[in-house]
């Protein structure tokens, strides 16, 4: 199974005989840029967790929009994934079914199966061609494709470059579900309880793709640093493997523990060469499922130390399509939504609905069986080879409301805004030359669509799946902690003005987080200890309130609690300026509470 993001960025397109293409990319392996650069930790993203109630819906009553002319067949290109289930159900088969919620709406879709996202930005740009010669219902190329949502910076930015020498543009116009445990960070068992034991990992990875970003967020959670050389090894870093594919990533893990395939690479620490060459052996993956299953059963002693059930917003399965292809059949658009959604109502209503979606899933995917698809469209835990626990799988469907609420349209904060920025921040981060920009995320997103089917619905409308809190859950575990350096007036819990720009990225890094979230005041051991713990109560307050009158949606009262240390626990030694300067903090953590 192969779910890869396109390695980024350059596509060189083909225009010939009527026939456009999009062909060429940096190789993974050998052309990446900034090879020397220093091991660094990833900036801090903070991506949404788990712990959801299921989305209600009031009704699902047929929307007033005529259907598109003709019996025009759209052709869309899909991963092999269950977070698409919904628009498998909608379709009824490959092919739009006879009596299908996507019929009945006078929508036509082909279906097929596409893992390469190469090839899926080449045929958008050959469906682009044809649309700027006028055609009105192109049969040449991809009207629409779905990927994951966090892998949409990369996606558009590498068909910037295609669809521009067209005057064609790509974007975002809805969600069908969501990946929650199925993409993983898999590692040797023993860093669950010991994270810094990823130092000097050897990971299998489609470089910033979804799951490698899975990783990223695991070694920024835990302040790993990352080595950005594929072709180096720093034993104080988290290392990857660039591969092409996730098969190719699975089966390089499999080859290195049964057989010892491993390679030799130059040692460096903190980016310097050390002179040294060492043997190491690929000891993890960045993977999905199918892939997570096939480790568990063929190699077995690794655990998901970090997957899209800890970060729930993470990959949205979002569907791309032609902007000026859609502009002009507007209904077919609102309408392949409105049968989606209904589809993630039925779904919902009933296991034989959801064996009816996987079904379809299996026969798109070519392989597995209904059953099988619809295991893991659950998520289950399950032994792996050497007898240990492991979680695999799991997805959810999305309806109209929580695709509301996801792009922000019910005057809540837009989640899908920030998944896009932070992870396209990282991208750029690590690998500027090849990424030197994000594209704005309000050139590529599209939310009329959805807003149409709302207003002229608003029986679909209902209650979005979001996280539930309670203050008094007690503490499971602290899943990240990061000091936030926020300037007070002295003595005082009021912001000094160069503070803005650090609760601006606070905000951003904690809103897209669906955990529950302790902010911890700290103070230096000037005054007495009463009134300093009664000032960093106050300043972790002032935190609090600033959240939420910035993002009153993604912090709820009972989302995010207050603790105050006062002076009881530096980090530094209070006898220097400096060391004052790093005790007098503000602390954010994201955690698990015991359910």
């Amino acid at each position: 199974m192969i779910k890869p993001l396109p390695r980024l960025i350059l596509i060189a397109t083909v225009i010939g005989g009527g026939i456009y293409g999009a062909n060429h990319y940096v190789a993974g392996n050998n052309s990446l840029h900034g090879l020397s650069a220093k091991a660094a930790v990833p900036n801090m993203v903070d991506v949404p967790t788990s712990n959801t109630s299921q989305a209600t819906s009031s009704g699902t009553a047929s929307m007033r929009v005529a259907p598109a002319q003709g019996q025009y067949m759209a052709r869309m290109l899909v991963l092999p994934w269950n977070a698409e289930s919904s628009i498998h159900y909608a379709n009824g088969d490959a092919t739009t079914a006879s009596g299908s919620l996507m019929a009945k709406r006078g929508v036509h879709l082909s279906i097929e199966r596409q893992d390469d996202y190469a090839q899926m930005v080449a045929e958008q740009v050959v469906f682009a061609g044809e649309v700027a010669k006028g055609v009105a219902y192109p049969t040449k190329g991809a009207a629409f494709v779905v990927i994951m949502g966090d892998g949409g910076p990369g996606y558009f930015a590498a068909a910037k470059e295609g669809m521009g020498k067209l005057g064609q543009q790509l974007e975002v116009v809805g969600a069908l579900g969501y990946s929650r445990g199925e993409d993983k960070c898999m590692l040797p068992a023993e860093v669950v309880a010991d994270p810094q034991k990823a130092r000097g990992s050897l990971i299998g990875a489609v470089l910033r793709d979804g799951d490698w970003n899975i990783c990223m967020k695991y070694a920024a959670d835990n302040k790993i640093a990352v080595n950005p050389d594929v072709k180096t090894y720093d034993p104080d870093a988290m290392n990857f493997v660039s591969v092409g594919s996730f098969t190719e990533s699975d089966e390089k893990l499999i080859a290195a523990v049964n057989s010892g395939a491993c390679e030799v690479r130059p040692v460096v620490r903190a980016g310097k060469p050390t002179g040294e060459n060492r043997k190491v052996c690929q000891n993890g993956t960045a993977t999905w499922t199918p892939g997570d299953v096939k480790i568990a059963k063929e190699v077995g002693g690794l655990a998901a130390v970090a997957s899209t059930k800890e970060y729930m917003w993470q990959m949205p399965a979002t569907i791309i399509g032609n902007k000026q292809w859609m502009a002009q059949n507007k209904d077919y658009v609102v309408n392949m939504l409105a049968a989606s959604f209904e589809g993630t109502d039925a779904i919902r209503s009933s296991d034989a609905e959801l064996l009816k979606a996987s079904a379809v899933v299996a026969k798109v995917a070519k392989e597995q069986t209904a059953a099988w698809w619809m295991k893991y469209y659950k998520g289950v835990v399950e032994k792996d080879r050497r007898g240990l626990d492991i979680s695999l799988g799991g997805s959810t469907s999305s309806n109209l409301s929580d695709n509301l609420y996801l792009f922000g349209l019910n005057g809540n904060d837009n989640l899908y805004k920030r998944v896009y920025n932070v992870f396209g921040g990282m991208a750029k981060q690590y690998y500027p030359e090849d990424m030197p920009e994000v594209v704005a995320y309000d050139l590529v997103v599209n939310t009329s669509y959805l807003q149409t089917l709302a207003n002229a619905s608003p029986t679909m409308v209902g209650t979005a799946a979001t996280p539930t809190f309670s203050q008094t859950a007690p503490t499971a575990s602290t899943f990240a902690k990061r000091a936030w350096a926020i300037e007070f007036e002295t003595g005082k819990a009021t912001f000094t003005s160069t503070s803005n720009a650090v609760l601006d990225e606070l905000l951003n890094q904690l809103s897209i987080s669906g955990l529950a979230i302790q902010i911890n005041g700290h103070t230096d051991d000037i005054g007495s200890p009463a009134a300093n713990l009664q000032l960093s109560k106050a300043r972790a307050e002032a935190v609090r309130n600033w959240l939420q009158a910035n993002a009153a949606s993604g912090f709820p009262q009972e989302r995010v609690r207050v603790r105050a240390f006062g002076d009881q626990q530096p980090v530094a030694d209070n006898r220097s300026g400096e060391g004052r300067a790093k005790n007098r903090r503000v602390e954010a953590a994201l955690i698990k509470t015991a359910e």
